[in-house]
């Protein structure tokens, strides 16, 4: 038996009783499942995979905070979303200076965009990955650092509960609580896709912290999980970046510097020429 569709032949082999799928194409992030057999329906094995694209990356850059919200308030009186703004701004300079990326920021202006909308522009866009730009505020002044965030419906600790409880809230200053998944994840498929999402956003989260680890000040536990609204996206590879403390006076000082701004950005730029490098190496 010979049958070709859509680039895909299929053959069986009666002797071995075989089925082999030849694809005129390379194929990538191979998944082989079984759905079980439902009421008069027979079970189904699917096989879920992609082509290589050769299109350009996209990266989606989030200046946290805007307009009616202005995030953490500094020991300075600075505000978070002026320095997210800024440091958006710079990464999307330098990544036009070192990359054919195709950049683009949900927010180039001090306005006010919901948390919601900030994913949609990212899914819109059919992004490759997504970063969301922060500078956080805490009680104890002592701590300082960067530190990381990747998806999780379980907080790491108490503190990354917390902050993902202020940052979800940010939707109900316009009046509507966005915070909560719209639907539960029930299929084979999302979860499958969920799951490598995940493993993508933790590798991404690894080139960021080597990128960062000889320059910059990282929070103990550099690497945290919460349920962050804008890391919601299910097959979009998603990293709060939280660039230090606005509570801490020597962090304060070095988030409104631009000499650290540029710093910062450009070892963000090279972690992801890196992490975009890894992945194409692997065929992933």
């Amino acid at each position: 038996i010979n049958i070709e569709n859509n680039g895909v032949k299929l053959k069986y082999d009666e002797k071995t009783n075989k089925i082999i799928l030849i694809f005129k194409k390379n194929i990538f992030s191979t998944n082989v499942y079984l759905l079980k057999k439902k009421k008069n329906l027979h079970s189904r094995i699917v096989i879920d995979y992609f082509y290589k694209s050769k299109r350009k990356r996209i990266v989606i850059i989030d200046p946290g905070h805007g307009g009616k919200d202005s995030g953490a308030v500094g020991l300075y009186k600075n505000l978070e979303k002026n320095i997210t703004l800024k440091v958006g701004l710079l990464l999307k300079d330098e990544f036009k200076k070192k990359t054919d990326y195709k950049i683009i920021l949900t927010r180039e202006k001090d306005y006010f965009i919901k948390l919601r909308k900030r994913t949609k522009i990212a899914k819109q866009n059919n992004a490759d990955i997504f970063i969301s730009l922060h500078a956080d505020f805490n009680r104890n002044s002592r701590a300082r650092g960067i530190s990381l965030y990747t998806l999780s419906e379980r907080a790491s600790d108490k503190e990354a509960a917390a902050l993902a409880r202020r940052e979800n809230k940010s939707d109900l200053i316009d009046g509507v609580d966005l915070s909560e998944e719209t639907s539960e994840v029930t299929s084979i498929l999302l979860d499958l896709t969920k799951r490598d999402t995940l493993n993508q956003s933790s590798l991404l989260v690894k080139f960021l912290m080597k990128s960062f680890k000889n320059d910059f000040k990282l929070l103990q536990r550099t690497h945290r999980s919460a349920g962050f609204a804008v890391l919601k996206s299910l097959d979009i590879p998603s990293v709060l970046l939280e660039m230090g403390y606005l509570s801490n006076k020597n962090d304060s000082k070095l988030l409104i510097s631009e000499d650290y701004q540029r710093k910062l950005s450009d070892k963000i730029v090279k972690a992801v020429i890196n992490y975009f490098n890894w992945k194409e190496k692997n065929d992933i």
